[in-house]
């Protein structure tokens, strides 16, 4: 019987959108064709661990949270990453990539005896895109095509970030959509009792946001818009799932605009599809996003989302969605969310809207399985890690 592909997938195993993309593919895989591992660089345990070891995986970790120093910090990622990935045996390393210094991973991967390297997009922009930064990043897309076998991008934005012309030209690349098990947040308003009662927000107007406590997801002005939303609605209550780095520094500028009392900081759940359900808006004024996974969840769920319009318009295949520029001011976009989230809908249709659009995770999953196969046929006989 012929062996199943192994695939090294370059992701962490936190709470974020590319994680759950990945582990979204990897319950929807046929095992007896592909397998995933996971490739981390942090030496702890992470949020979905045990969800991605319960799929089959193995976790392979290069320690780099080890080191403070940025140049050794990157010169052990290089050479160590080889070591590890030869001992992973793959057939395949995926890289899930935010930038394009990323690719150096995939210099480690064919150091390593790995013939076959995806390089995958999945955001459109950086915190830093200026003076001697932006000069290296140029220098490391042009290196894209040398490393890269093939490149995919969550969105065709997340393409145009990543990839030098000489790849856009050709077009050379494959959309993998941001997907989703569409089914998991179909509308119940039995759902969305439980968990409004649960979180005792029965009646009350609930905004929501998903995301990691960092920069590029701009939560002070988040905490600015929910501060007029307030003013609107004195009903109304904030729910912020996620951790990260600027986590005390949101908590304070929450406690500093006196709305300690109505913004609830969750942490990181398991149980989004609900709380999700127990919503009555979702906010997300992120700077840039690829394709944002949350979105896809937001719509599915039936919730209306309010975005910023640097947001690739790829996630706008419903009447759910609005974009609203950050030169706009809070109060704009508080008047927005109340607007939307006062509109009655029928919530159990959007699961059907999303599949429509192509963002179901077994078509998205069947498409990737057909690349790496692809890919291995024309490298039979000389694909494996040594």
């Amino acid at each position: 019987m012929k062996e199943p592909i192994k695939v090294l997938q370059v992701a962490p195993l936190g709470a974020g959108g590319v994680t759950s993309l990945i582990l979204n593919i990897a319950e929807k895989l046929d095992n007896e064709k592909v397998n995933f591992d996971y490739l981390t660089f942090y030496d702890r345990t992470e949020f979905n661990e045990k969800r991605a070891k319960d799929l089959g995986g193995k976790k392979y970790v290069v320690p780099i949270d080890h080191y403070k120093n940025p140049l050794i910090r990157s010169l052990f990622k290089f050479f160590y990453a080889i070591k590890v990935i030869r001992s992973s045996g793959a057939d395949i390393i995926h890289i899930n990539g935010s930038k394009p210094y990323d690719v150096l991973v995939g210099v480690s991967a064919k150091m390593a005896g790995v013939k076959i390297v995806f390089f995958h997009s999945h955001n459109s922009s950086m915190d830093k895109e200026t003076g001697i930064n932006k000069i290296i990043m140029s220098l490391f897309k042009k290196l894209i095509p040398v490393i890269s076998d093939y490149n995919l991008a969550c969105s065709d934005l997340a393409a145009q970030f990543m990839f030098p012309d000489k790849i856009l030209n050709a077009n050379n690349f494959t959309v993998i959509k941001n997907a989703i098990d569409v089914e998991k947040y179909r509308f119940s308003e039995d759902v969305r009792e439980k968990y409004r009662k649960k979180l005792n927000v029965e009646n009350n107007l609930v905004v929501g946001h998903i995301g990691r406590f960092m920069p590029q997801k701009n939560h002070k002005f988040l905490i600015d818009i929910f501060a007029e939303i307030y003013k609107k609605r004195p009903d109304a209550t904030l729910i912020l799932i996620g951790n990260g780095e600027l986590f005390d520094d949101i908590k304070q500028y929450v406690e500093k605009k006196q709305l300690s009392s109505v913004v609830r900081f969750y942490g990181t759940t398991n149980e989004i599809p609900q709380i999700l359900q127990a919503m009555d808006c979702f906010l997300l004024p992120s700077f840039y996003e690829g394709l944002p996974v949350v979105g896809v969840e937001v719509q599915a769920s039936g919730l209306p989302l309010i975005l910023t319009d640097t947001v690739t318009k790829e996630v706008d295949f419903s009447d759910l969605v609005e974009y609203l520029s950050l030169d706009d001011s809070a109060e704009k976009w508080a008047e927005c969310v109340i607007k939307y989230a006062e509109i009655k809908r029928e919530r159990r249709n959007y699961p059907d809207i999303v599949r429509n659009a192509g963002f179901d995770v077994c078509s998205e999953t069947e498409k990737l399985t057909r690349l790496y196969e692809k890919y291995m046929e024309e490298n039979s006989g000389n694909t494996k890690g040594k």
